[in-house]
């Protein structure tokens, strides 16, 4: 590990240490590598990483305007979604994924519809929960591609990253797989005939579903 106190090196190149700290603090924090209780300190983090503590201010800095961590009375923590912001999220989800839906239906390419079946095909033949929810995951990020809008994509990228934090908090209540499955092959059908229409409404309903599982995960805790 290198030393965490070469300033100077550190100062000739602070926007690619910090994006490369900000990058491996996400993945941290998305893995549920920190536990949701402890405190996020600049000084302790300085240390994990080998750094310097400016990068690593920056990079939570960063992490705050996505929305995964907050200020606490030492440090940052990660955030702790309540139903109003599960609420709020879904929201803007429902309606960007939606568009993102519609959008693909009309944009999309071959290989877009080759990726979009081959994922759906592994979510249905994966073994454990796990593993179906990573490529039922996947097949949503295939969809916003197919619809072929960066910005639908990236503000996505980030509304989900958010509700993967919030998951951590979570009981185990949403068992939902095979039905997701099946929602999820009905909106590969529309997007491969070019129905827009019929795949922002199944793509809505999907996601109301979803939100309102999750609303009762969180209320029935």
């Amino acid at each position: 590990m290198a030393p965490a106190a070469d300033e100077k090196s550190n100062a000739k190149i602070p926007g690619d240490l910090t994006s490369s700290v900000y990058l491996q603090l996400r993945e941290d924090i998305l893995a549920g590598v920190f536990p949701g209780d402890v405190p996020l300190l600049e000084t302790s983090l300085a240390t994990r990483y080998g750094i310097s503590r400016t990068p690593v201010r920056e990079a939570l800095s960063l992490l705050e305007h996505d929305g995964l961590v907050q200020r606490a009375a030492r440090g940052f923590r990660i955030r702790s979604g309540s139903a109003q912001d599960v609420m709020e999220i879904y929201e803007a989800r429902i309606a960007l994924e939606s568009a993102a839906s519609g959008l693909a239906a009309n944009r999309r390419t071959e290989l877009d519809v080759i990726q979009l079946g081959h994922v759906q095909e592994r979510a249905t033949q994966a073994d454990t929960e796990p593993e179906v929810r990573a490529f039922q995951s996947q097949w949503h990020e295939c969809v916003w591609q197919a619809g072929h809008n960066q910005t639908i994509v990236t503000t996505l990228g980030r509304l989900m990253a958010q509700l993967h934090i919030y998951d951590q908090h979570m009981p185990d209540a949403i068992n939902d797989v095979d039905t997701s499955n099946e929602e999820h092959a009905e909106i590969t059908k529309a997007i491969q005939s070019h129905d827009s229409d019929l795949a922002r409404t199944l793509m809505s309903a999907h996601l109301e579903r979803s939100r309102d599982l999750r609303l009762k995960s969180i209320l029935v805790d």
